[in-house]
């Protein structure tokens, strides 16, 4: 499939805009869902893709995965109570109950809940009914209008396709789309009464809704130093303070918390790379690492949520993006940055 012209690029931009701006929204479910849309076309397409079909299960469990850490209660600045934060304008949001009894049945423990296989379909299913009844159709429409340019706006069924038009788009612009509706979903939380008064002065609140599980970092550091050594992987040097663990493909360019995206770094070295992608040397070695037996079965062994494919999904969307944009990539040091190396496609091709 030939990309889009740069016209109906931006023509696309204009319509996920007008979603957000014009649209009318009584609960975040449409802010999900988009995000949802732009997280399975980089996880499960690519540039060529002529497109994606994809069922109200597929985004039930993206559903799940952003809700999970949303229905832990907010913990005001000042002493005070603490509740779940309200996401919908009328009664409470159906999805967020289901959620948050799951949460609590397995401890806010994805992985244990993963593992039920019973009860994770069951959750599924219930997300996914909801999801077709509330936003899958409503989405799309604006005031009178119905629009289509994600995906075909029958008005019902359980099943969409996105064109190959709009899974270019979504992938392209992912970050873009992302912040947009990261900030709505924000500014809805924030503006709703029951809202208002907790808040308040406390901890911030995209960082609560979107924010990486540091806590969870904690059991990854200390796998990792007892399946690989304490040593940093990018100068393979002995770490001699506290190691940080590292997300290979940064947070910042795509929140992606499973095993295979975890490294070992030192601090000198964690402080030079930041939200930068790492050379090719660096991801070679990380490629290598994560089709090698080890690091898997330790994951495995310790229920810790990974899954190899879709990471090196997610690393080739990133790399492409870096050198579509022509950026630098980091190698070593504060200032190491060398530009991109094209072998990389060879390390990441599926």
């Amino acid at each position: 499939m030939l990309p889009p012209d740069p016209e109906r690029q931006v023509q696309f931009l204009f319509d996920v805009q007008r979603l957000i701006s014009d649209g009318s929204f009584v609960a975040t479910y449409k802010y999900a869902l988009l995000l949802a849309l732009a997280d399975l076309a980089v996880e499960r397409a690519d540039d060529t893709t002529e497109s994606l079909p994809l069922d109200t299960l597929d985004l039930a469990e993206k559903f799940v995965d952003l809700y999970w850490r949303q229905v832990l209660p907010w913990v005001p600045a000042r002493p005070g109570a603490t509740r779940r934060l309200s996401q919908a304008t009328g009664q409470t949001a159906a999805i967020l109950d289901r959620v948050a009894r799951a949460h609590e049945h397995f401890q806010g423990s994805l992985p244990r809940l993963r593992r039920d296989e019973a009860a994770w379909k069951r959750l599924l299913h219930d997300v996914a009914r909801t999801i077709e009844v509330m936003p899958l159709w409503k989405l799309q429409t604006v005031g009178s209008d119905r629009l289509s340019f994600l995906y075909p706006n029958l008005g019902k069924g359980n099943r969409i396709e996105l064109p190959g038009e709009a899974v270019y788009c979504l992938r392209r612009f992912r970050d873009l789309i992302g912040d947009i509706a990261e900030t709505a979903w924000v500014r809805f939380v924030r503006r709703l009464p029951r809202n208002q008064a907790l808040l308040g002065e406390g901890p911030d609140l995209r960082e609560f809704l979107f924010g990486s599980d540091r806590s969870a970092l904690d059991v990854v550091r200390d796998l990792l130093r007892e399946v690989e050594g304490n040593r940093c992987f990018y100068c393979a040097g002995r770490i001699g303070g506290e190691p940080v663990v590292d997300h290979f493909v940064p947070w910042s360019r795509y929140p992606l918390d499973l095993g295979h995206n975890f490294v070992l770094a030192d601090a000198r070295c964690n402080g030079g790379k930041l939200d930068r992608l790492a050379s090719f040397e660096h991801l070679d070695r990380w490629c290598t690492r994560n089709a090698q037996g080890p690091w898997t079965a330790a994951l495995e062994a310790h229920t810790l949520p990974h899954d190899a494919r879709r990471t090196k999904q997610v690393a080739g969307w990133a790399y492409s993006q870096a050198e579509r944009g022509g950026a630098t990539v980091w190698q070593e040091g504060r200032d190491g940055l060398v530009k991109l190396d094209p072998r990389w496609r060879d390390v990441l091709r599926p």
